[in-house]
């Protein structure tokens, strides 16, 4: 981890024990050990005094730790989908499935190895989900809770030691509303992320008990050697207010002062924070405030819709230049530069599901400007949403905000408010910028479902569904419940087709909250509370598993070989 450049003053800081082990356990629970910011190595710690604890004394330095240390890097991925930090989050719906059988013999070895076969824990929603098919190795599950709890430390550090920093120059003073801002912004989406991984769909009528994700707000080691438990999880209810009330306050401060242009597609906005503070209320079913929040993006100057004519066959959709991105930051997973390991390579190993694709008209532009067929074999391949480079896509797929999701945000807010006829405007507002066709009103059930198939449509496989359908599933008013089935193909090592496995995953069901990673519940000498996810059983017995290719046996770990995003680099 690099240490930015303004932070100079050297403290020495003698640890306690436990203190000593948290920083060389294998995984430091809730990255509490990174409250001595910048630390490079920790191989010594037990032995010796830290000489290398850093002291911020401007806002420009921590706006130097905002940048360097707590927004995600896009980093460029090679072989698609993986167990790193959330690259797996557009494979456990029902969007996409495996490739065909007729696609036999023409799936790459490497498509198997890398991102088929290790990804079969996620793919298939299994109890573990580290196992690949045949549980000869098993990815690192922590990733991404690692990675996004390192970040919230960093981020805890700046909240507590902004309001000392010394601002009376008009730059220092806009600089410090908006560091302020962006760092509460980014802490809530990802919050938002652990609470919909880790924790139970929010409900009305228990999200007071329902168990959360801990909720880190302060930069201390928190630490008492005699207690058995050192941390606990907090709820829903706890979780997702600390949210809105981060992303309140980062709104008006960067309503205060507002980011640049300049800056716009990797830092926060008060368009990026009002849009997200909208989808919070979505979740939360608290739907005058939903309204309200997406109100705000849809009425400002600088949240734009892309144009029917942009949406052109061929040409990738999301890239830097689209008018309508708020903000984005971290990798991409499914424009992988692989194309046999990609959801956009042609054949590749996943493939968009036939019903997604049904959901699109004759006349939506999106159909054509999305989707293609792949060449050896029948499967739909996301060619053209996003952009391939042999560099990092600067659009991630799974921290993306853009307009199009204000106005869908929108229309279901004034929905569940009985605002039939503005729903209609507000929807159509969207779907004239996609479909060339006469649209026409819907009332009730009809037009509840209308906005979800819109939604489904226009941000499919920008990590927004599976979260949908966990939500749908709880809501006090329309809920949706539907059975998701995914098949996986399986392959000898000669790339000849074994068998299909079917597993199904049931509206409700437990699955649709991770478990919590092993070393992340065990830390403390009383195991945190777990999510008990069920045994996953096949539809039908599928043939006797071969033997798998060496590179699966003998790596240990079979993930993404992605160094730059790997748990092991740090923060």
């Amino acid at each position: 981890m690099q240490t930015p450049r303004a932070f100079y003053t050297v403290q020495k800081v003698k640890a306690s024990t436990k203190h000593r082990f948290l920083m060389n356990h294998k995984f430091s629970t809730l990255a509490l050990a990174l409250s001595l910011l910048g630390t490079a190595s920790c191989n010594d710690f037990l032995d010796q005094y830290s000489q290398d604890r850093v002291v911020a004394k401007s806002v420009q330095d921590l706006n130097e730790l905002l940048v360097g240390d707590v927004y995600l890097k896009s980093e460029a991925v090679n072989k698609g989908v993986s167990a790193n930090t959330y690259g797996f989050i557009n494979i456990l719906d029902d969007d996409i499935n495996t490739t065909g059988t007729s696609q036999q013999g023409n799936i790459g070895n490497t498509a198997w190895t890398h991102t088929v076969a290790p990804m079969y824990g996620y793919f298939t929603w299994q109890q573990d989900v580290r196992y690949n098919y045949g549980r000869t190795s098993k990815n690192n599950d922590d990733a991404t809770i690692k990675k996004l709890y390192t970040r919230i430390n960093h981020v805890n550090n700046i909240v507590e030691l902004i309001e000392n920093m010394p601002h009376s120059t008009q730059e220092d003073d806009a600089l410090y509303h908006r560091v302020k801002g962006e760092a509460l912004f980014v802490r809530s989406q990802f919050y938002f992320t652990l609470a919909n991984l880790y924790g139970r769909p929010y409900r009305l009528d228990s999200a007071n008990v329902d168990l959360c994700v801990p909720l880190k707000l302060t930069s201390y080691v928190e630490h008492q050697k005699d207690k058995e438990t050192q941390f606990s999880r907090a709820t829903n209810a706890e979780v997702y207010a600390q949210m809105a009330k981060d992303l309140e306050t980062a709104a008006s401060e960067l309503t205060t002062a507002p980011q640049p242009d300049r800056f716009r597609l990797h830092r926060a906005s008060a368009e990026a924070a009002n849009l997200l503070l909208s989808r919070v209320y979505l979740y939360m079913q608290r739907w005058n405030d939903a309204e309200k929040a997406a109100r705000k993006v849809v009425q400002s100057p600088r949240a734009k819709l892309t144009p029917i004519a942009a949406l052109q066959s061929g040409k990738p959709f999301l890239t830097r230049n689209n008018p309508e991105i708020l903000f984005t930051q971290g990798s991409n997973y499914l424009a992988a530069t692989d194309r046999n390991t990609s959801l956009t390579g042609a054949p590749a190993d996943y493939c968009v599901t036939q019903e997604l694709y049904d959901l699109f008209s004759e006349y939506d532009a999106r159909r054509n400007a999305f989707f293609s067929k792949n060449s050896l074999s029948d499967s739909l391949g996301l060619t053209n949403k996003y952009e391939r480079t042999n560099e990092a896509n600067h659009i991630s797929d799974g921290f993306t905000l853009r307009t199009a999701e204000a106005y869908l945000n929108l229309a279901e807010a004034l929905v569940m408010q009985g605002k039939e006829a503005e729903a209609n405007s507000v929807l159509h507002q969207l779907q004239r910028q996609r479909i060339d066709d006469k649209l026409d009103d819907r009332t009730g059930e009809e037009l509840v479902n209308e906005i979800r198939n819109e939604r489904r449509r226009e941000l499919c496989f920008e990590g927004h569904r599976w979260f949908d359908l966990r939500r749908y599933s709880v809501l006090e008013k329309h809920p949706l419940h539907k059975t998701v089935v995914h098949a996986f193909n399986a392959y000898t090592e000669q790339n000849s087709f074994l068998t299909t496995h079917l597993f199904t995953l049931p509206s409700g069901d437990a699955a649709y909250t991770f478990s919590l990673p092993e070393s992340f519940v065990s830390f403390d000498k009383v195991p945190m509370p777990n999510n008990l996810r069920p045994e996953r059983v096949e539809v039908k017995k599928p043939r006797e598993l071969p033997e798998l290719p060496k590179e699966d046996e003998e790596g240990g770990n079979t993930d993404t070989p992605n160094s730059a995003d790997s748990p092991s680099t740090g923060a």
